[in-house]
C-alpha cells in the first residue's frame, strides 16, 4: 500500500478470477449446423451498417482494459464494462442511433 501525504492510501494488485469466473464457463457442445456456428455464439444485435462503428467502439474497449496494449493482465469484467459503455453510452442514458 501507498500512503498519500494526506494520510490515506491506495493499493494496486493483481488478484486471481474466481474458479466461477464467466470467462472460464465451459464452451457449449455441439454444433449449431442451420447458423454454422458453436450454439453458444449469440444471435447479432447489430446489423451490417453499424460495423465499423462497433469496431472502433470495442476498439477503445480493449485499449481501455488493457492500458493501451501494455497490460497483459487485464480484467476481463472491465473489457464487457468499457465495450457496454462504449455500444450503449453512459448507464441511464438513450443514445439515438444514426
Amino acid at each position: 500500500m501507498h500512503e498519500l501525504p494526506d494520510g490515506s492510501g491506495f493499493f494496486v494488485g493483481s488478484l486471481p478470477l474466481p474458479k466461477d469466473h464467466w470467462l472460464y464457463a465451459p464452451n457449449a457442445e455441439g454444433w449449431d449446423s442451420e447458423r454454422d456456428c458453436s450454439p453458444d455464439t449469440p444471435l447479432p444485435i447489430l446489423d451490417e451498417s453499424q460495423r465499423a462503428a462497433v469496431k472502433i467502439a470495442l476498439r477503445w474497449a480493449v485499449r481501455g482494459a488493457t492500458m493501451n496494449g501494455t497490460e497483459p493482465d487485464f480484467d476481463p469484467d472491465a473489457l464487457v464494462l468499457n465495450a457496454a459503455y462504449a455500444l450503449c453510452g453512459p448507464c441511464g442514458t438513450a443514445t439515438p442511433n444514426d
